[in-house]
């Protein structure tokens, strides 16, 4: 099963349909080629040092806040951490989002529009938005015109999606038309991979440069809102666990000097607690709803026969509440992952697949890690943290492809001594 299925909400949004995520059999395999060396752990190691720089300014970042009021933004901070990131380690672009000043709210300079934009164009991929979604999900051969014509009229949901994919568009083109001009071979990112195949396969319809595009825009979503998420309720997580807490800092205050960074290997080795931590986490708030895929050929399973072309969609949160994989699915115990207990070694290993599975798992998944641990390593050398009073209890979600809070995750940083 290595293609997805393509969803209503995706047809919708026609600028993320020549990516990676919907593509298809031999375009997919030969973009998920050219991408795999970005990936690799020597490239990855490189980036470490960008992204540690930027954890330390996410501390800066809350540390300025903290002077005007108790309570920190704390999920709107973490996409300006990973949009920063992303924004430097594949397009080679600073957008400004974490400067000393900042307020820790979205305002109205270029790197804050364009945010609330890429989220609201993510939200959006939803099943319940539009007439032309709920149209594609009844009768799809009349979602593409529906959608033509709400798009042209003001105050509907196709009419503002239009205006904000418009606007994207045009913001993703500039910094393509920009890097175009400024290439070099210093450039090693993403974007100047995508340029490079684009300007010199034999086949030119290979890598258009909607194909360029497109990509352009998958990376920023999935190197932001999918690694904003999984920052956030780690922390948000931890807050409410003094043990694990304890034992979170603990480890992190082992390793060293505060101004230590840490190597690939270090991240590796050095942060079993951690990694436990951060895999408990995306069991209890699962990052992506459904695992959807598209049957290649008759297949037989568990006694029922797929025909071909069957959608198969994997509820992953359900999977990971099992009580038989993980008991007592709803309590917050990171040790259920230490390799060394029973339950670790006798639980299935696709029980936790948060990036997915098979072909199909995500690309990213240890660029996204690596950052993760950055940031967290960074905020627990400085703070620990509580939620705010003002934080509404059960945290709510906007389902999607990928989830992301109904309202913010709102706490409160305790400067931790010598600071």
């Amino acid at each position: 099963m290595m293609n997805r299925t393509t969803l209503s909400p995706a047809i919708t949004t026609p600028l993320f349909l020549k990516g990676l995520l919907f593509a298809r059999d031999s375009r997919w395999t030969s973009t998920r080629n050219l991408i795999t060396s970005l990936y690799q752990p020597a490239h990855l190691a490189s980036l470490i040092p960008t992204m540690h720089h930027y954890a330390t300014s996410f501390c800066h970042t809350i540390s300025t806040i903290q002077r005007n009021r108790e309570d920190v933004p704390f999920s709107e901070l973490s996409l300006r951490l990973t949009m920063s990131v992303i924004g430097k380690t594949a397009f080679g672009i600073e957008f400004g989002l974490l400067n000393d000043d900042s307020s820790g709210c979205c305002n109205d300079d270029d790197g804050s529009c364009f945010l609330r934009h890429l989220i609201y164009s993510v939200t959006y991929l939803k099943m319940d938005l539009s007439v032309s979604t709920t149209l594609g999900m009844i009768a799809p051969l009349l979602q593409k015109p529906c959608r033509e014509i709400f798009k042209r009229i003001p105050g509907t949901a196709d009419y503002k999606l239009h205006q904000i994919n418009q606007q994207l568009r045009e913001r993703i083109d500039a910094i393509i038309a920009k890097r175009s001009i400024e290439m070099t071979r210093e450039h090693k990112d993403l974007l100047a991979a995508l340029l490079n195949a684009r300007d010199t396969r034999l086949d030119g319809n290979l890598l258009t440069d909607s194909h360029v595009r497109t990509l352009a825009v998958e990376h920023l979503i999935a190197g932001t809102i999918s690694v904003a998420f999984t920052l956030s309720m780690t922390v948000y997580l931890v807050s409410q666990h003094p043990e694990v807490e304890k034992k979170l800092v603990e480890e992190i205050d082992r390793f060293g000097p505060r101004d230590l960074i840490p190597t690939s290997d270090d991240l590796h080795f050095m942060f079993p607690y951690l990694d436990q931590v951060i895999k408990e986490s995306m069991r209890t708030y699962t990052l992506a709803p459904l695992v959807a895929r598209e049957t290649s050929q008759q297949v037989e399973i568990g006694g029922y026969v797929l025909p071909k072309g069957t959608w198969v969609w994997l509820a992953l949160g359900v999977v990971a509440k099992d009580p038989e994989l993980f008991p007592e699915p709803d309590v917050f115990r990171p040790e259920r992952f230490d390799p060394a207990g029973d339950e670790e070694k006798r639980r299935h290993p696709y029980a936790h697949i948060p990036f997915g599975i098979g072909p199909r798992e995500c690309i990213a998944q240890k660029f996204a890690i690596q950052e993760v641990k950055l940031a967290l390593i960074q905020l627990y050398r400085h703070y620990v943290f509580r939620r705010s009073p003002k934080m509404e209890l059960p945290p709510e979600f906007q389902y999607r492809l990928i989830l992301w809070f109904k309202r913010d995750i709102i706490l409160r940083a305790i400067k931790r001594g010598s600071d």
